[in-house]
Protein backbone atom coordinates (compact mmCIF):
# COMPACT_ATOMS: atom_id res chain seq x y z
CA UNK A 1 0.00 0.00 0.00
CA UNK A 2 1.54 3.62 -1.08
CA UNK A 3 1.81 5.41 2.34
CA UNK A 4 3.26 8.91 0.11
CA UNK A 5 0.99 12.00 0.65
CA UNK A 6 0.49 13.21 -3.09
CA UNK A 7 1.50 16.69 -4.52
CA UNK A 8 -1.90 17.23 -5.01
CA UNK A 9 -3.13 16.66 -1.19
CA UNK A 10 -0.31 18.65 -0.04
CA UNK A 11 -1.13 21.11 -2.18
CA UNK A 12 -4.68 21.38 -1.22
CA UNK A 13 -3.76 21.39 2.67
CA UNK A 14 -1.80 24.13 2.39
CA UNK A 15 -3.92 26.30 -0.22
CA UNK A 16 -6.87 25.56 2.43
CA UNK A 17 -4.66 27.06 4.89
CA UNK A 18 -3.28 30.29 3.05
CA UNK A 19 -6.55 30.86 1.27
CA UNK A 20 -8.34 31.07 4.92
CA UNK A 21 -5.63 33.28 5.95
CA UNK A 22 -5.85 35.29 3.44
CA UNK A 23 -9.49 35.73 3.97
CA UNK A 24 -8.55 36.90 8.03
CA UNK A 25 -6.28 39.00 7.15
CA UNK A 26 -9.09 40.77 4.49
CA UNK A 27 -11.35 43.84 6.33
CA UNK A 28 -15.04 43.41 4.47
CA UNK A 29 -14.47 39.70 3.06
CA UNK A 30 -17.14 38.77 4.94
CA UNK A 31 -18.41 36.20 2.64
CA UNK A 32 -22.06 35.82 0.99
CA UNK A 33 -22.94 32.53 2.35
CA UNK A 34 -22.69 33.86 5.95
CA UNK A 35 -24.90 36.55 7.52
CA UNK A 36 -23.63 39.73 6.51
CA UNK A 37 -25.06 41.87 3.88
CA UNK A 38 -24.64 40.57 0.21
CA UNK A 39 -22.56 42.72 -2.10
CA UNK A 40 -22.41 40.83 -4.98
CA UNK A 41 -26.03 41.37 -6.28
CA UNK A 42 -24.88 44.84 -7.85
CA UNK A 43 -23.72 44.71 -11.26
CA UNK A 44 -23.08 46.86 -14.79
CA UNK A 45 -25.02 46.90 -17.62
CA UNK A 46 -23.93 47.34 -21.24
CA UNK A 47 -23.85 51.45 -20.79
CA UNK A 48 -20.82 50.38 -18.25
CA UNK A 49 -18.90 49.57 -21.11
CA UNK A 50 -20.30 51.62 -24.25
CA UNK A 51 -19.39 54.80 -22.43
CA UNK A 52 -15.73 53.83 -21.27
CA UNK A 53 -13.51 55.51 -23.29
CA UNK A 54 -10.29 53.36 -25.54
CA UNK A 55 -9.92 49.92 -25.21
CA UNK A 56 -11.11 47.61 -21.93
CA UNK A 57 -8.38 45.51 -20.85
CA UNK A 58 -9.87 42.15 -18.79
CA UNK A 59 -6.83 39.88 -17.25
CA UNK A 60 -8.43 36.62 -17.30
CA UNK A 61 -6.01 33.72 -15.08
CA UNK A 62 -6.76 30.44 -16.00
CA UNK A 63 -5.64 26.75 -16.05
CA UNK A 64 -6.03 25.19 -18.39
CA UNK A 65 -2.91 23.22 -19.40
CA UNK A 66 -2.44 20.67 -22.81
CA UNK A 67 -5.24 20.62 -24.96
CA UNK A 68 -7.32 22.45 -23.08
CA UNK A 69 -5.29 25.87 -22.80
CA UNK A 70 -4.83 25.13 -26.96
CA UNK A 71 -8.53 25.56 -27.56
CA UNK A 72 -9.02 28.42 -24.93
CA UNK A 73 -6.28 30.41 -26.80
CA UNK A 74 -8.51 30.28 -29.82
CA UNK A 75 -11.70 31.17 -28.26
CA UNK A 76 -9.45 34.14 -26.75
CA UNK A 77 -8.01 35.29 -30.28
CA UNK A 78 -11.60 34.77 -31.63
CA UNK A 79 -13.18 36.96 -29.66
CA UNK A 80 -10.59 40.11 -29.32
CA UNK A 81 -10.61 39.77 -32.93
CA UNK A 82 -14.64 40.78 -32.94
CA UNK A 83 -14.25 43.17 -30.10
CA UNK A 84 -11.38 44.86 -31.50
CA UNK A 85 -10.83 48.66 -30.42
CA UNK A 86 -13.31 48.05 -27.54
CA UNK A 87 -12.12 44.88 -25.75
CA UNK A 88 -8.63 43.02 -25.14
CA UNK A 89 -8.57 39.52 -23.39
CA UNK A 90 -4.87 38.54 -21.97
CA UNK A 91 -5.19 34.99 -20.43
CA UNK A 92 -2.85 34.55 -18.06
CA UNK A 93 -1.78 30.70 -17.84
CA UNK A 94 -1.36 29.95 -13.82
CA UNK A 95 -0.63 26.61 -13.34
CA UNK A 96 -2.20 23.60 -11.74
CA UNK A 97 -5.76 24.28 -9.98
CA UNK A 98 -4.07 24.47 -6.81
CA UNK A 99 -1.40 26.61 -7.93
CA UNK A 100 -4.26 29.19 -9.30
CA UNK A 101 -6.06 28.68 -5.87
CA UNK A 102 -3.28 29.65 -4.30
CA UNK A 103 -2.13 32.99 -6.21
CA UNK A 104 -5.84 34.22 -6.28
CA UNK A 105 -5.73 34.10 -2.45
CA UNK A 106 -2.24 36.13 -2.20
CA UNK A 107 -4.08 38.59 -4.55
CA UNK A 108 -6.87 38.86 -2.43
CA UNK A 109 -4.62 40.15 0.32
CA UNK A 110 -2.62 42.27 -1.82
CA UNK A 111 -5.44 43.82 -3.67
CA UNK A 112 -4.33 42.81 -7.34
CA UNK A 113 -7.40 40.62 -8.24
CA UNK A 114 -7.18 39.42 -12.00
CA UNK A 115 -10.51 40.93 -14.01
CA UNK A 116 -11.63 37.11 -14.16
CA UNK A 117 -10.76 33.84 -13.17
CA UNK A 118 -11.36 30.40 -14.20
CA UNK A 119 -11.55 28.46 -10.16
CA UNK A 120 -12.06 24.80 -10.02
CA UNK A 121 -14.88 23.05 -8.09
CA UNK A 122 -12.77 22.72 -4.93
CA UNK A 123 -12.58 26.12 -4.58
CA UNK A 124 -16.04 27.32 -4.90
CA UNK A 125 -16.57 27.74 -1.20
CA UNK A 126 -13.44 29.60 -0.90
CA UNK A 127 -14.54 32.53 -3.76
CA UNK A 128 -17.74 32.42 -2.33
CA UNK A 129 -16.08 33.27 1.22
CA UNK A 130 -13.87 35.89 -0.32
CA UNK A 131 -16.43 38.17 -1.79
CA UNK A 132 -14.44 39.87 -4.11
CA UNK A 133 -16.77 38.83 -7.21
CA UNK A 134 -20.48 39.96 -8.75
CA UNK A 135 -22.25 36.74 -9.06
CA UNK A 136 -23.17 35.64 -12.11
CA UNK A 137 -27.07 35.59 -11.19
CA UNK A 138 -26.71 39.55 -10.95
CA UNK A 139 -24.55 39.86 -14.27
CA UNK A 140 -27.14 38.21 -16.37
CA UNK A 141 -29.86 40.33 -14.95
CA UNK A 142 -27.92 43.38 -15.51
CA UNK A 143 -27.61 42.40 -19.21
CA UNK A 144 -30.76 40.89 -20.63
CA UNK A 145 -29.09 40.29 -24.49
CA UNK A 146 -25.46 38.18 -23.22
CA UNK A 147 -25.59 34.96 -21.44
CA UNK A 148 -29.18 33.33 -20.95
CA UNK A 149 -28.55 31.30 -17.60
CA UNK A 150 -32.01 29.58 -18.99
CA UNK A 151 -29.47 27.96 -21.42
CA UNK A 152 -27.25 26.12 -18.97
CA UNK A 153 -27.22 22.73 -17.70
CA UNK A 154 -29.46 22.31 -14.81
CA UNK A 155 -26.58 20.00 -12.71
CA UNK A 156 -23.58 22.74 -13.54
CA UNK A 157 -25.98 25.57 -12.27
CA UNK A 158 -26.64 23.90 -9.42
CA UNK A 159 -23.22 23.28 -8.09
CA UNK A 160 -22.11 26.75 -8.33
CA UNK A 161 -25.60 28.24 -6.59
CA UNK A 162 -26.25 28.94 -2.90
CA UNK A 163 -29.73 30.21 -1.67
CA UNK A 164 -30.66 30.07 -5.55
CA UNK A 165 -28.15 32.33 -6.91
CA UNK A 166 -25.59 31.61 -9.55
CA UNK A 167 -22.48 32.78 -8.04
CA UNK A 168 -20.35 31.90 -11.21
CA UNK A 169 -20.42 30.72 -14.31
CA UNK A 170 -19.88 26.67 -15.57
CA UNK A 171 -17.26 26.59 -17.56
CA UNK A 172 -15.24 23.19 -18.12
CA UNK A 173 -17.42 20.59 -16.71
CA UNK A 174 -16.98 16.61 -16.71
CA UNK A 175 -18.96 13.93 -15.21
CA UNK A 176 -17.56 10.77 -13.63
CA UNK A 177 -17.87 7.23 -16.11
CA UNK A 178 -17.17 3.67 -15.99
CA UNK A 179 -14.59 3.23 -18.80
CA UNK A 180 -14.25 -0.50 -19.28
CA UNK A 181 -11.78 -2.73 -21.72
CA UNK A 182 -14.13 -4.91 -23.58
CA UNK A 183 -11.49 -6.64 -24.17
CA UNK A 184 -10.23 -8.16 -20.97
CA UNK A 185 -13.93 -8.44 -20.37
CA UNK A 186 -13.97 -10.63 -23.34
CA UNK A 187 -11.11 -12.58 -22.44
CA UNK A 188 -12.39 -13.26 -19.24
CA UNK A 189 -15.79 -14.78 -20.85
CA UNK A 190 -17.54 -11.32 -19.94
CA UNK A 191 -20.11 -10.84 -23.03
CA UNK A 192 -20.37 -6.99 -24.03
CA UNK A 193 -24.18 -7.45 -22.85
CA UNK A 194 -22.91 -8.15 -19.23
CA UNK A 195 -24.51 -5.61 -16.89
CA UNK A 196 -21.97 -3.28 -14.87
CA UNK A 197 -24.58 -0.62 -13.77
CA UNK A 198 -24.25 -1.40 -9.79
CA UNK A 199 -21.25 -1.42 -7.54
CA UNK A 200 -22.09 -4.93 -6.91
CA UNK A 201 -22.55 -5.92 -10.74
CA UNK A 202 -19.05 -4.20 -11.01
CA UNK A 203 -17.63 -5.79 -8.14
CA UNK A 204 -18.59 -9.19 -9.75
CA UNK A 205 -17.11 -8.59 -12.87
CA UNK A 206 -13.89 -6.96 -11.17
CA UNK A 207 -13.69 -10.59 -9.48
CA UNK A 208 -14.49 -12.63 -12.86
CA UNK A 209 -11.65 -10.93 -14.79
CA UNK A 210 -9.16 -11.11 -11.83
CA UNK A 211 -10.03 -14.86 -11.55
CA UNK A 212 -9.80 -15.68 -15.58
CA UNK A 213 -6.88 -13.60 -16.46
CA UNK A 214 -4.91 -12.74 -13.48
CA UNK A 215 -5.36 -8.73 -15.01
CA UNK A 216 -7.20 -6.63 -11.78
CA UNK A 217 -10.54 -5.93 -12.42
CA UNK A 218 -10.90 -2.29 -11.08
CA UNK A 219 -9.25 0.38 -10.45
CA UNK A 220 -9.82 4.87 -9.31
CA UNK A 221 -7.92 7.42 -7.99
CA UNK A 222 -7.44 7.43 -4.28
CA UNK A 223 -8.76 10.86 -4.50
CA UNK A 224 -11.22 12.87 -2.34
CA UNK A 225 -14.15 14.03 -5.67
CA UNK A 226 -14.74 10.00 -5.75
CA UNK A 227 -15.57 9.56 -2.57
CA UNK A 228 -17.98 12.49 -2.93
CA UNK A 229 -18.68 10.58 -6.25
CA UNK A 230 -20.09 7.26 -3.90
CA UNK A 231 -21.61 9.65 -1.56
CA UNK A 232 -24.15 11.59 -3.83
CA UNK A 233 -24.82 8.63 -5.86
CA UNK A 234 -25.79 6.71 -2.62
CA UNK A 235 -27.77 9.81 -1.76
CA UNK A 236 -26.59 11.03 1.17
CA UNK A 237 -25.03 14.43 1.84
CA UNK A 238 -21.48 15.03 2.48
CA UNK A 239 -21.50 18.26 4.55
CA UNK A 240 -23.83 19.81 7.02
CA UNK A 241 -26.08 21.76 7.31
CA UNK A 242 -27.77 20.79 3.82
CA UNK A 243 -24.17 20.88 1.66
CA UNK A 244 -23.84 24.03 2.31
CA UNK A 245 -26.74 25.22 -0.29
CA UNK A 246 -28.82 27.17 1.63
CA UNK A 247 -27.28 29.88 3.00
CA UNK A 248 -25.93 28.71 6.37
CA UNK A 249 -21.87 27.94 6.56
CA UNK A 250 -20.87 24.30 6.41
CA UNK A 251 -19.64 23.41 9.81
CA UNK A 252 -19.22 19.50 9.87
CA UNK A 253 -19.14 16.34 7.45
CA UNK A 254 -21.09 12.83 7.45
CA UNK A 255 -18.75 10.33 6.63
CA UNK A 256 -20.70 7.45 7.95
CA UNK A 257 -24.39 7.36 6.76
CA UNK A 258 -25.54 3.96 5.83
CA UNK A 259 -26.18 3.89 2.05
CA UNK A 260 -22.72 5.83 1.94
CA UNK A 261 -20.61 3.37 3.91
CA UNK A 262 -22.41 0.52 1.76
CA UNK A 263 -21.37 2.42 -1.43
CA UNK A 264 -18.07 2.67 -0.12
CA UNK A 265 -17.25 -0.62 1.00
CA UNK A 266 -18.36 -1.72 -2.05
CA UNK A 267 -14.84 -0.33 -3.48
CA UNK A 268 -13.59 -0.80 -0.94
CA UNK A 269 -13.83 -4.49 -0.90
CA UNK A 270 -12.22 -4.67 -4.41
CA UNK A 271 -9.18 -3.81 -3.41
CA UNK A 272 -8.85 -5.39 -0.11
CA UNK A 273 -10.14 -9.24 -2.07
CA UNK A 274 -6.60 -7.75 -4.99
CA UNK A 275 -9.39 -7.72 -7.30
CA UNK A 276 -8.53 -3.92 -7.93
CA UNK A 277 -5.28 -2.10 -9.05
CA UNK A 278 -3.96 0.26 -6.39
CA UNK A 279 -2.42 3.41 -8.44
CA UNK A 280 -2.53 5.41 -6.13
CA UNK A 281 -3.63 9.19 -5.67
CA UNK A 282 -2.60 10.39 -8.95
CA UNK A 283 -5.43 10.01 -11.45
CA UNK A 284 -3.18 10.10 -14.57
CA UNK A 285 -1.51 7.00 -12.81
CA UNK A 286 -4.88 5.13 -13.12
CA UNK A 287 -5.67 6.72 -16.84
CA UNK A 288 -2.05 5.07 -17.87
CA UNK A 289 -3.13 1.50 -16.28
CA UNK A 290 -6.34 1.79 -18.10
CA UNK A 291 -4.44 2.50 -21.61
CA UNK A 292 -2.04 -0.16 -20.86
CA UNK A 293 -4.42 -2.71 -20.10
CA UNK A 294 -3.28 -3.02 -16.92
CA UNK A 295 -6.42 -3.41 -15.57
CA UNK A 296 -10.18 -3.72 -16.91
CA UNK A 297 -12.70 -0.91 -15.45
CA UNK A 298 -12.17 2.29 -14.10
CA UNK A 299 -13.47 4.81 -12.62
CA UNK A 300 -12.57 8.27 -13.87
CA UNK A 301 -13.49 11.24 -15.29
CA UNK A 302 -15.24 12.39 -18.52
CA UNK A 303 -12.35 14.11 -19.67
CA UNK A 304 -10.28 11.54 -19.71
CA UNK A 305 -11.62 10.00 -22.62
CA UNK A 306 -10.01 12.14 -25.23
CA UNK A 307 -6.57 9.79 -23.90
CA UNK A 308 -8.18 7.03 -23.90
CA UNK A 309 -9.28 7.62 -27.45
CA UNK A 310 -5.73 8.38 -28.13
CA UNK A 311 -3.97 5.48 -26.03
CA UNK A 312 -5.66 2.61 -25.85
CA UNK A 313 -5.25 -0.12 -28.13
CA UNK A 314 -8.14 -2.00 -27.25
CA UNK A 315 -11.90 -1.92 -27.90
CA UNK A 316 -13.48 0.02 -25.00
CA UNK A 317 -16.68 1.69 -24.24
CA UNK A 318 -17.77 3.90 -21.43
CA UNK A 319 -20.67 3.44 -19.25
CA UNK A 320 -22.46 5.97 -16.61
CA UNK A 321 -21.58 6.23 -13.59
CA UNK A 322 -23.63 3.65 -10.86
CA UNK A 323 -26.51 5.17 -8.82
CA UNK A 324 -27.11 3.12 -5.63
CA UNK A 325 -29.45 5.75 -4.38
CA UNK A 326 -33.21 6.67 -5.15
CA UNK A 327 -33.11 8.14 -8.43
CA UNK A 328 -34.83 11.62 -7.88
CA UNK A 329 -32.07 12.51 -5.03
CA UNK A 330 -29.09 10.45 -6.22
CA UNK A 331 -25.88 10.67 -8.95
CA UNK A 332 -22.91 12.20 -9.38
CA UNK A 333 -21.35 15.77 -8.68
CA UNK A 334 -19.55 17.80 -11.69
CA UNK A 335 -16.49 18.43 -11.86
CA UNK A 336 -14.33 20.95 -13.28
CA UNK A 337 -14.23 24.97 -13.26
CA UNK A 338 -16.11 27.95 -13.51
CA UNK A 339 -16.00 31.39 -14.11
CA UNK A 340 -15.79 34.40 -11.82
CA UNK A 341 -16.14 38.04 -12.34
CA UNK A 342 -13.88 40.34 -10.26
CA UNK A 343 -16.10 43.02 -8.65
CA UNK A 344 -13.41 44.78 -5.93
CA UNK A 345 -10.66 47.11 -7.45
CA UNK A 346 -12.34 46.61 -10.96
CA UNK A 347 -14.41 49.54 -12.52
CA UNK A 348 -17.52 48.48 -14.36
CA UNK A 349 -16.70 48.62 -17.27
CA UNK A 350 -13.97 45.86 -16.59
CA UNK A 351 -16.60 43.81 -15.43
CA UNK A 352 -18.75 44.43 -18.13
CA UNK A 353 -16.19 43.29 -20.75
CA UNK A 354 -15.21 40.61 -18.22
CA UNK A 355 -18.92 39.49 -18.40
CA UNK A 356 -19.37 39.33 -22.17
CA UNK A 357 -16.52 37.24 -22.44
CA UNK A 358 -17.87 34.89 -19.82
CA UNK A 359 -21.22 34.88 -22.26
CA UNK A 360 -18.89 34.15 -25.36
CA UNK A 361 -17.25 31.43 -23.74
CA UNK A 362 -20.58 30.15 -22.40
CA UNK A 363 -22.19 30.31 -25.87
CA UNK A 364 -23.43 27.25 -27.86
CA UNK A 365 -20.90 27.60 -30.34
CA UNK A 366 -17.87 27.81 -28.04
CA UNK A 367 -18.79 25.16 -25.74
CA UNK A 368 -18.95 22.85 -29.04
CA UNK A 369 -16.31 23.45 -30.00
CA UNK A 370 -14.16 23.36 -26.28
CA UNK A 371 -16.06 19.88 -25.90
CA UNK A 372 -14.88 18.96 -29.41
CA UNK A 373 -11.48 19.39 -28.52
CA UNK A 374 -10.92 18.78 -25.00
CA UNK A 375 -13.96 15.97 -24.05
CA UNK A 376 -15.56 18.11 -20.82
CA UNK A 377 -19.23 17.79 -21.62
CA UNK A 378 -20.69 21.02 -23.14
CA UNK A 379 -22.98 23.18 -20.34
CA UNK A 380 -24.76 24.75 -22.79
CA UNK A 381 -28.17 23.13 -23.65
CA UNK A 382 -27.53 24.82 -27.24
CA UNK A 383 -24.53 23.13 -28.11
CA UNK A 384 -25.33 19.75 -28.88
CA UNK A 385 -28.25 20.58 -31.42
CA UNK A 386 -25.18 22.08 -33.60
CA UNK A 387 -24.76 20.04 -37.06
CA UNK A 388 -20.89 19.85 -36.24
CA UNK A 389 -21.62 18.78 -32.56
CA UNK A 390 -23.70 16.37 -33.85
CA UNK A 391 -21.32 14.80 -36.19
CA UNK A 392 -18.86 14.56 -33.21
CA UNK A 393 -21.07 12.71 -30.82
CA UNK A 394 -21.46 9.90 -33.53
CA UNK A 395 -17.85 9.57 -34.15
CA UNK A 396 -17.17 10.15 -29.78
CA UNK A 397 -20.18 8.27 -28.67
CA UNK A 398 -18.56 8.53 -24.54
CA UNK A 399 -19.37 11.93 -25.29
CA UNK A 400 -22.88 11.31 -25.86
CA UNK A 401 -23.19 9.16 -22.81
CA UNK A 402 -21.54 11.67 -20.72
CA UNK A 403 -23.81 14.34 -21.93
CA UNK A 404 -26.70 12.08 -21.57
CA UNK A 405 -25.88 11.76 -17.77
CA UNK A 406 -25.15 15.10 -17.00
CA UNK A 407 -28.57 15.72 -18.23
CA UNK A 408 -30.26 13.32 -16.72
CA UNK A 409 -28.66 14.35 -13.19
CA UNK A 410 -31.29 15.27 -10.27
CA UNK A 411 -31.04 18.69 -8.83
CA UNK A 412 -30.70 18.21 -5.23
CA UNK A 413 -28.97 18.63 -2.52
CA UNK A 414 -26.88 15.47 -2.10
CA UNK A 415 -25.69 16.16 -6.35
CA UNK A 416 -25.17 19.99 -5.50
CA UNK A 417 -21.99 18.60 -3.70
CA UNK A 418 -20.47 20.57 -0.66
CA UNK A 419 -19.85 23.83 -0.22
CA UNK A 420 -16.96 24.99 1.61
CA UNK A 421 -14.11 26.98 2.12
CA UNK A 422 -12.64 23.86 4.27
CA UNK A 423 -13.31 21.43 1.21
CA UNK A 424 -9.40 21.20 -0.25
CA UNK A 425 -8.51 20.18 3.10
CA UNK A 426 -11.56 17.71 3.83
CA UNK A 427 -10.72 15.37 0.68
CA UNK A 428 -6.87 15.20 2.15
CA UNK A 429 -8.41 14.27 5.51
CA UNK A 430 -10.56 11.57 2.98
CA UNK A 431 -7.59 10.36 1.41
CA UNK A 432 -5.57 9.30 4.68
CA UNK A 433 -8.59 7.42 5.30
CA UNK A 434 -8.76 5.61 1.83
CA UNK A 435 -5.27 4.59 2.14
CA UNK A 436 -5.94 3.00 5.42
CA UNK A 437 -9.53 1.43 4.23
CA UNK A 438 -8.07 0.20 0.85
CA UNK A 439 -4.98 -1.12 1.98
CA UNK A 440 -6.68 -3.34 5.11
CA UNK A 441 -5.31 -1.70 7.76
CA UNK A 442 -8.83 -0.60 8.97
CA UNK A 443 -12.70 -0.78 8.27
CA UNK A 444 -14.33 1.35 6.11
CA UNK A 445 -16.28 2.01 9.05
CA UNK A 446 -13.56 3.13 11.29
CA UNK A 447 -11.58 5.05 8.84
CA UNK A 448 -14.18 6.69 7.95
CA UNK A 449 -15.50 8.03 11.25
CA UNK A 450 -11.67 8.92 11.77
CA UNK A 451 -11.77 10.97 8.83
CA UNK A 452 -15.18 12.48 9.85
CA UNK A 453 -13.34 14.09 13.16
CA UNK A 454 -10.41 15.08 11.28
CA UNK A 455 -12.75 16.71 8.90
CA UNK A 456 -14.85 18.35 11.30
CA UNK A 457 -11.93 19.54 13.37
CA UNK A 458 -10.61 21.10 10.37
CA UNK A 459 -13.81 22.75 8.81
CA UNK A 460 -14.04 24.38 12.56
CA UNK A 461 -10.45 25.84 12.44
CA UNK A 462 -11.45 27.07 8.67
CA UNK A 463 -14.46 29.15 9.94
CA UNK A 464 -12.11 30.52 12.94
CA UNK A 465 -9.70 31.25 10.71
CA UNK A 466 -11.82 33.60 8.85
CA UNK A 467 -13.85 34.91 11.53
CA UNK A 468 -16.80 32.66 11.47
Amino acid sequence: MRSFMSIRRVAGLAVALTAALSLAACSGSSGSSGTSADSSNAAPGPAALSSASGVTGVTFWEASGGTGGVELNKLVSQFNAAHAGKIKVTAVYQGTYPDLLAKYSASVRSGGTPSMVMMYDVGTGFMDDADQTVSAQALAAANPGSLNLADLQPAAKAYYSVGGKLLSAPFNTSTPLLYVNETLLEKAGLSASTPLSTLDEISAAAAKVKSATGVPGFTEPYDGWYVEQLTSSSGSTLCNPGNGRSGTRVNSVDLTAPAQLKALSSVANMYRSGDALDTGTDSNEALSAFDAGKVAMMFNSSGAATQVRLSAGFNWQVLPYPVSGPKATSGPIIGGASLWVSRVGHSAAEEEASWQFTSFLDSAASQAAFSQATGYVPINTGSPALASYQTTLTKQPELKTALTQLEASPTATATAGCLSGALPTVRGDVISALQSAFGGSQSIAAAMSAAQTKADSDISNYLQQVGQ
